[in-house]
C-alpha cells in the first residue's frame, strides 16, 4: 500500500521564567537553576511516527532553590505551575498551535493544543501530578506543579507538596523536576511547522 508522506515539524519551546528574587515578602531567594529556554524539534514524517507519536523524557529539567531571609521567616514557601502560550496575537485560534509554515492546501484542521501532553516527574513524588501526562486546551491554561497553598511542608519530607525553603542540590529529588513531553499527530492534520510555548512559573506564596 502506497503512503503519502506528510511533514509536519512541532516544535515546542519551553521557557523558564521566575518572578524576580529582590523584593521577596516571606524568602531570600526564589530561583529556577538555570533560567533559560529550552527548544525541542519534532518532525514528524513516517506512519509508525503518526501512529504512536513521539516521546521525550527529560526535555527540560526544572531545578528549584528557595532560600530563607536572614533571620528565618516561617512563612517562607512557593508555588510552582505552567502555562501555555501560543501567541494569539499573532491570529492564532486559542486552542492551536501557532502556525509559521503551512504546506499544501490547508483543507484540514491545523494541530490543536491539547496534541501535546506533557509529563512533570521527580524522586520524591512530589506534585500531586506526579507521573501522569497533563494536557493543555486553549492558550493561557494553567496546571500546577506545586500549587499554591498555605500548609507548609518542609524539605526532606520526600512527601506530596514539599514547598519549604531549599534546593535541588541538597534536596534533589525534591527540587528538582524532570518535564517530559508526548506529541502524537493525525493524518488529518495540516502539514506544516507550528510552535508552542511552555512557560513554568516559580513564586513565594504571599
Amino acid at each position: 500500500m502506497f503512503l503519502r508522506k506528510i511533514y509536519i515539524i512541532l516544535f515546542t519551546g519551553i521557557l523558564l521564567l521566575v518572578k524576580p528574587s529582590f523584593g521577596q515578602l516571606h524568602c531570600g531567594t526564589v530561583d529556577i537553576v538555570p533560567n533559560t529556554t529550552v527548544n525541542e524539534l519534532l518532525t514528524f514524517d513516517s506512519f509508525s511516527q503518526y501512529q504512536g507519536g513521539i516521546i521525550i523524557n527529560s526535555v527540560a529539567r526544572i531545578r528549584v532553590r528557595v532560600t530563607d531571609q536572614a533571620v528565618p521567616d516561617p512563612l517562607c514557601s512557593w508555588h510552582l505551575y505552567m502555562i501555555v502560550d501560543n501567541n494569539p496575537g499573532a491570529g492564532t485560534p486559542v486552542n492551536e498551535w501557532e502556525e509559521l509554515t503551512q504546506y499544501g492546501n490547508g483543507l484540514n484542521i491545523n494541530p490543536p493544543i491539547n496534541s501535546l501532553e506533557i509529563r512533570v516527574r521527580n524522586g520524591c513524588q512530589t506534585s500531586p501530578i506526579d507521573g501522569v501526562f497533563q494536557t493543555f486546551t486553549n492558550h493561557g491554561d494553567i496546571i500546577d506543579i506545586i500549587a499554591q497553598m498555605i500548609l507548609i511542608t518542609p524539605a526532606g519530607s520526600c512527601a506530596p507538596n514539599v514547598n519549604g525553603p531549599g534546593d535541588y542540590l541538597t534536596n534533589y529529588n525534591e527540587y528538582n523536576f524532570d518535564i517530559d513531553i508526548r506529541v502524537k499527530p493525525s493524518f488529518q492534520f495540516n502539514p506544516g511547522i507550528y510552535q508552542l510555548n511552555v512557560k513554568f512559573h516559580l513564586e513565594e506564596n504571599p
